[in-house]
């Protein structure tokens, strides 16, 4: 597995990269088994402007799934990273259980070979 992380917008404010690599551990640990690579892109849309406009992209690729891309906008890093966090993580959850919802496929030869079988027991 794979984890990049591009800080180039966060030069200046520690305590966010704490926050964020804190939650970003988390998350991985859960879900190590079914994740591939995990990147993380934040940037200043309009540059040193102000407004709403720091932009956060988190794309993960999971294991015979696929891949999730989770785009985030707004005043403040920390904030639209925590959003966009919240986000995949629902993504992943609702993909993880289409997953163990499917049914899983039955060889219809095996499958009406069993049927009599258990046939000619019950007779």
């Amino acid at each position: 597995m794979s984890v990049d992380v591009n800080w180039s917008a966060l030069d200046s404010d520690e305590e966010s990269k704490i926050i964020i690599l804190r939650q970003l551990q988390y998350f991985l640990g859960r879900y190590r088994a079914v994740i591939m690579r995990v990147q993380v892109r934040f940037s200043d849309v309009n540059g040193p402007k102000g407004g709403c406009d720091k932009q956060c992209v988190v794309s993960l690729k999971l294991r015979h799934i696929g891949e999730i891309i989770i785009k985030g906008d707004g005043v403040n890093y920390l904030e639209v990273f925590q959003t966009s966090f919240e986000r995949l993580v629902r993504s992943v959850r609702r993909e993880l259980a289409k997953q163990r919802d499917k049914p899983i496929r039955i060889n219809r030869r095996e499958s009406s070979k069993e049927l009599e079988i258990t046939d000619l027991v019950t007779e």
